[in-house]
């Protein structure tokens, strides 16, 4: 999953990290970004080589500069990188990744 944020819009930018919060369950990890004035459409996600990589490009500016919110991951060989996903809302960003059936915990029959 990847969206080319075009250098050009954000030579002039503030770079900022996003608050984020870290859920693991057993189907997989959830990551809630907190990125205010971010649309779904000014979002870039890219994962690979065991990073998680998200960015934005707000309306928000910052000393009279644009805002870009930016933040890395690692992530385990046991998510399904295929089956990551993401939602946006009111600047809110939530990204999914589920584990691999074959890092999912098993229950094991007893004899």
């Amino acid at each position: 999953m990847k969206k080319e944020m075009n250098e050009e819009q954000c030579r002039e930018c503030v770079t900022m990290r996003p608050a984020a919060d870290v859920e693991e369950t057993p189907a997989g990890v959830e990551i809630v970004f907190e990125m205010p004035g971010v649309k779904g459409e000014d979002v870039a996600i890219e994962a690979g080589s065991g990073m998680l990589t998200v960015e934005g490009k707000s309306t928000l500016r910052r000393r009279g500069a644009p805002v870009m919110f930016k933040r890395s991951f690692y992530i385990s060989d046991a998510v399904d990188v295929d089956k990551i996903a993401a939602r946006a809302e009111n600047g809110i960003l939530t990204v999914t990744l589920p584990k691999l059936e074959s890092a999912m915990p098993r229950k094991i029959k007893v004899s």
